[in-house]
């Protein structure tokens, strides 16, 4: 349980340490300007720039401008993060974004370049120079250190983004802490009990909270939830497993179980990632999820298929849950 009268300090380590993006090793990638003057370079400023090897992320920090070219977004934004902890004074603890990135939690909107802290209320709240300072108060915060780094806990970072963020965003969020940290709803409940109904946005939490389900397998299908509940539709089991004649046809992201319609986000990550495909190639997932969706459309009234671009464009979305036969809410 928090202990929230005092913000304390606990190590863990991300579930998705050393995998790809995870900011581990992150901070032996960066390069000081007193480490390169030191080897006689007085002025490495002078390899910054249009043609220069080196990348200037914070006064006196840079990165390798190859390495940087070569890293995923996710990879960058961990070096952000990495070098403003190298100059902020004290002990600073990241929050909204940065702390999400620090978590290897995911993230509906792209990184962005600027790094979010938590400072006390009397800090003044001034934002410069690339970090973005958030006067809410430590004795409400969390603090966990996941690979070194200090940050806000999963429970904290979701009331922060759900606070300042979209509700789709939050959810994208909210979904993946639920399921990856059982005993984050009970966290989140002691939390909102502490701060209370003086929190701003204390009912769009709450609303978060009481939306969230573990059951939800990634961003793509938690936003698909949101907008599927927005556009006024029913609300769908999720993770539901297809049978006919005593066999499983599949588990399916989405059924409309009394209407007996299919739903299924296709994202990418299951025809690139290595996790998914499983040493098949990407045209083998394909004939492969054909045969798995005929299969279950001979035994279902509607099936639907949609993608990223699809939960872009509501009325493309509404049109294609619509053609299925999807229920709307009553």
């Amino acid at each position: 349980m928090l202990r929230l009268q005092a913000a304390h300090i606990l190590s863990i380590r991300s579930p998705r340490a050393h995998v790809d993006g995870d900011p581990c090793g992150v901070e032996e990638r960066l390069i000081r300007r007193t480490d390169l003057v030191e080897r006689g370079q007085e002025r490495p400023e002078r390899r910054v720039g249009e043609g220069g090897d080196l990348l200037r992320l914070r006064r006196g920090v840079y990165a390798d401008a190859g390495d940087w070219r070569n890293s995923s977004l996710d990879e960058q934004y961990s070096l952000r993060i990495a070098a403003a902890a190298m100059r902020l004074e004290g002990w600073p603890v990241f929050s909204h974004e940065s702390a999400v990135r620090l978590l290897g939690l995911p993230s509906l909107r792209p990184w962005p370049e600027t790094v979010h802290i938590i400072t006390e209320r009397s800090s003044g709240g001034r934002s410069q120079h690339g970090v973005v300072r958030h006067c809410l108060g430590l004795e409400a915060v969390d603090v966990v250190r996941p690979d070194g780094l200090s940050c806000t806990s999963p429970a904290r970072t979701v009331l922060d983004i759900a606070v300042s963020r979209t509700f789709a965003e939050a959810v994208v969020l909210a979904d993946n802490v639920v399921a990856r940290y059982p005993g984050a709803p009970e966290d989140l409940e002691e939390l909102l009990g502490f701060v209370g109904t003086r929190l701003r946005g204390y009912r769009k939490v709450r609303r978060v909270l009481a939306f969230a389900d573990p059951r939800s397998e990634s961003p793509g299908e938690s936003w698909s939830r949101v907008v599927i509940r927005e556009l006024g539709f029913a609300p769908p089991d999720l993770q539901a497993v297809v049978r006919a004649d005593g066999r499983v046809l599949g588990r399916v992201d989405f059924e409309w179980t009394d209407a007996g319609v299919i739903g299924e986000f296709d994202g990418r990550a299951k025809y690139e990632r290595a996790e998914f495909t499983a040493g098949r190639t990407p045209a083998e997932v394909v004939i492969e999820e054909k045969d798995r969706e005929d299969r279950i459309r001979a035994v279902r009234n509607g099936f639907a298929r949609w993608t990223w671009a699809d939960l872009r464009d509501r009325r493309r979305l509404e049109a294609v849950l619509t053609a299925a036969g999807v229920p709307r809410s009553r």
